[in-house]
């Protein structure tokens, strides 16, 4: 057994209120704040007072289960609390005192092994993480224990844990198995605490090309007309916002076995059409490869593209300049290839890394610096998981930085997250005929020190160098970093051209006011 980590405070705090619920409940911590190592503490306290107790813990995939089969092995005391595995390929005996189920498999099996478990008086913790993805018709049966009287004597506790807000219309069966969310960790309090790193979001305004814009534009105007249509034969819609309107569509439309001259099918069809040309504007990926341009080749940089095909083609354009410096990952690649290629980007060996949706939760994936998302995606919590992949903590990561990239004209959100600090976020235009970007008011502060420099009696190459440094920090947003952090990156600085940098990035965090 590997010595007992530290825990962070909120870690504590957390484990307190929920002993105090009687051992339930469900707690939402953004993702690399530690909220396994949070559950594996519970195991450990809860072990120690009974030493009976069973534990179970639900995984959605593979990956996400073979982590938790190497924490638990190293936290395990004795044989005795070694953990098995149910899912994949692998059948472990479930007496075991430990088990981790994969989704799949715990929807046919995981409620009996518990019942037979209670039924015997044997008390049981289940933990279920990333448990938003257990509110389906499906993946809910794995609570199915629940529906009959539980027997007399046994004991059955509780632990859900997520990095993403719930707010659908299953949330009862979530909180029905494991208990209210008693507990949340945000990531304004985790970059405050230290406990994630310091973050920046950089929202970038692209356009589509004359062509894209056409088909954008008698695509939303058949759009109009289908939707007018379909509101005259089912007025009840006229009410619903746009999720649940969508959703109402949907379930016409299978009513009418998605038939392509049903009015509701062919809504669907047309809207799936016009997000297609949204999400694979040429201009993301024209701005993904400028941006690139303008960082520093050091670190480690998360790509998210919404499509394999977008994401196989920015691959190919990023190798002509980067090599194998650049990497992809993706669902249909093979699973060793995948390894490698996680392996490769945990080494430095791989810079960039081009993904799509498979990298959104549930892979163990190394600490990155930078992301760039491609895609609009409407769904919050998809964005906190990306961003959550750039916040675990570091060493030398003085902030982490996300560059979103929306189509202006579309339907695309030109915020990423709502509730994130406004001092936080730079907002940019990107011109892909000129390949350039701006900002208004970082440029117009820029012009003051420019014209600054030039009144002080400033030489060409000084003025040269001013703009220089002004121009990295367009696209770098490293003037929103806190001013302990700036002051430190010039103490730190080892040549010249560095410490002028940071020195200007000082004066442009007391300049700029978005």
């Amino acid at each position: 057994m590997k010595k007992q980590e530290k825990l962070y405070a909120w870690q504590r705090e957390c484990l307190d209120i929920w002993e105090a619920n009687g051992r339930r409940g469900i707690v939402n911590v953004v993702t690399g704040a530690g909220k396994t190592r949070m559950a594996l503490e519970a195991i450990r306290r809860v072990r120690e007072e009974i030493p009976r107790i069973c534990i179970r813990v639900v995984v959605p995939t593979i990956p996400l289960a073979q982590q938790w089969l190497v924490a638990l092995q190293h936290e395990a005391p004795d044989e005795k609390w070694r953990p098995g595995l149910f899912g994949g390929d692998r059948r472990d005996d479930p007496d075991r005192q430990v088990m981790i189920y994969v989704i799949n498999s715990a929807r046919d099996h995981l409620s009996g092994h518990i019942r037979k478990k209670l039924a015997v008086k044997n008390p049981v913790l289940l933990i279920c993480d990333e448990c938003h993805h257990y509110q389906s018709r499906q993946n809910r049966r794995i609570f199915d224990f629940l529906k009959e009287d539980l027997p007399e004597g046994g004991s059955l506790f509780s632990l859900g844990l997520s990095a993403t807000p719930f707010g659908t219309g299953n949330d009862g069966v979530l909180i029905r198995a494991l208990g209210q969310e008693i507990y949340r960790y945000s990531f304004a309090r985790g970059a405050d605490e230290g406990v994630i790193a310091p973050f920046l979001v950089c929202e970038i305004a692209a356009s589509f090309l004359p062509e894209e814009m056409k088909v954008y534009r008698e695509l939303s105007d058949r759009i109009a007309v289908v939707r007018r249509k379909l509101v005259w034969m089912y007025p009840h819609l006229q009410e619903l916002p746009g999720s649940r309107f969508m959703k109402a569509v949907t379930a016409i439309a299978k009513k009418a076995d998605m038939d392509p001259e049903d009015p509701a099918a062919a809504f669907l069809i047309l809207a799936y059409q016009r997000k297609e040309i949204t999400n694979l504007a040429q201009a993301r990926s024209w701005c993904c490869i400028a941006l690139l341009e303008t960082m520093r080749e050091t670190g480690r940089t998360l790509v998210f593209c919404e499509r394999i095909r977008q994401a196989e083609e920015l691959k190919e354009r990023l190798r002509r300049k980067y090599g194998h410096a650049c990497g992809i990952y993706h669902s249909e690649m093979t699973k060793e290839s995948r390894r490698r290629v996680l392996e490769e980007f945990r080494e430095g060996r791989i810079r960039i890394l081009v993904t799509c949706r498979c990298l959104d939760e549930g892979i163990n994936v190394p600490d990155a610096d930078v992301g760039i998302v491609l895609s609009s995606s409407a769904m919050e919590r998809q964005r906190i998981q990306r961003l959550g992949r750039i916040l675990r903590r570091a060493d030398e990561k003085e902030a982490a930085r996300l560059y979103y990239i929306y189509i202006r004209e579309s339907a695309d959100d030109a915020s990423y997250l709502s509730g994130i600090d406004e001092s936080k976020v730079a907002c940019l235009r990107y011109y892909s005929a000129e390949d350039v970007f701006s900002n208004d008011v970082y440029e117009y502060a820029a012009w003051e020190m420019l014209k600054q420099a030039a009144e002080q009696g400033f030489t060409e190459k000084q003025q040269a160098e001013l703009r220089g440094c002004l121009n990295e920090g367009l696209t770098g947003t490293d003037y929103l970093l806190p001013d302990k952090v700036l002051k430190e990156k010039c103490g730190a600085a080892e040549n010249v051209h560095e410490r002028n940098y940071w020195r200007v990035m000082r004066k442009m965090a007391g300049k700029y006011s978005p």
